[in-house]
């Protein structure tokens, strides 16, 4: 899963999926400050964690440099809670040729499978057997919150849900503002970086000064993510570049771009329909293939302590 630079995770449409799952948190629950915004998509979250049936066909759009790519898949979910199971896939082509991603979460791993032209690769996360490490060996907050908890139970299981649960970590929502998506009514949420987690992912890009030159050309500006009024289910979740910062301050940035950094569209959606059961299953067959448990929990680990250690430096400049 931490295979990917950045830039290969935008050719496949996976920024956040096969990414930011990896990353560890930048401050425990009970330093983060939710908005009005978070708690709508929370509630989003909740809702698609919630539902025992989902299936929707997809689009996805990337900008690499001068490159547009474009692709589509499909979507299953099925099963609440303990009992949940997933598949995202998408295709597209790379320098002409096809190229596929995979990601299946059958109730214990969670595997990825990338076809590319170079040729594929296959990866498995334990998540119970993380989970279970993640527990033992990071401390949590007496106020570890529903929300948190609500998060923390998605964020390695794929799908929808691990998206939403990564842009809750990584994002601070503005407050919801009503528009419409192909005359349906829908909410839009705008999400910018927390200030803590930006500083993760670059060393440079500065949320108050998005200055091109100084920005990582594949990194997101911000976020746009339109939700169902009715239904709470997020039919668009699209990354901005940070020339298109400016965006964010108009009407206009409540609708989808023309040119996105990443856009996921979700159609079609049902969530009463039969899905077959080898849908939600993955046999890697004769390929090699790696578990990167122990690489992500390290990760995770090493994150952790450079979390707490900026934590404890800034408590001791406000007690100076």
């Amino acid at each position: 899963m931490r295979g990917l630079t950045l830039t290969a995770s935008l050719v496949w449409g996976n920024l956040v999926l096969a990414m930011l799952a990896a990353e560890a948190h930048a401050a425990p629950p009970d330093a983060v400050e939710v908005t009005s915004g978070d708690v709508l998509l929370t509630e989003v979250l909740a809702t698609m964690e919630r539902r025992a049936n989902v299936s929707a066909r997809l689009r996805h759009q990337s900008r690499l440099a001068d490159e547009t790519q474009v692709g589509s898949g499909h979507f299953w979910q099925q099963g609440a809670g303990a009992q949940r199971r997933t598949r995202w896939e998408m295709q597209t082509q790379v320098a002409g040729e096809n190229a596929s991603y995979v990601q299946v979460y059958d109730g214990r791993y969670l595997w990825t499978d990338r076809h590319m032209p170079s040729g594929r690769q296959v990866h498995r996360l334990d998540v119970a057997n993380l989970s279970s490490r993640l527990r033992t060996s990071f401390r949590q907050s007496a106020n570890f919150a529903e929300r948190e908890s609500l998060i923390r139970a998605a964020e390695f299981r794929g799908g929808i849900s691990q998206l939403l649960a990564e842009l809750l970590t990584r994002y601070r929502f503005d407050p919801p503002r009503p528009t419409q998506l192909n005359g349906l009514a829908v909410n839009a949420l705008l999400g910018r970086w927390r200030p803590e987690e930006l500083a993760i992912m670059s060393s440079t890009a500065n949320a108050a000064d998005p200055d091109p030159a100084t920005w990582p050309d594949q990194l997101p500006h911000h976020v746009l993510v339109l939700v169902g009024q009715s239904n709470l289910f997020p039919y668009v979740l699209e990354f901005r570049r940070a020339s298109d910062a400016y965006v964010s301050e108009t009407l206009s940035g409540l609708k989808p771009t023309s040119d996105p950094l990443v856009r996921y569209e979700i159609f079609e959606v049902h969530f009463a329909d039969a899905i077959d059961a080898t849908v939600l299953q993955f046999k890697p067959g004769d390929v090699d293939w790696s578990d990167e448990t122990t690489l992500v929990f390290e990760k995770l680990s090493q994150q952790q302590a450079a979390a707490e250690a900026r934590l404890a430096e800034r408590a001791s400049q406000r007690r100076q």
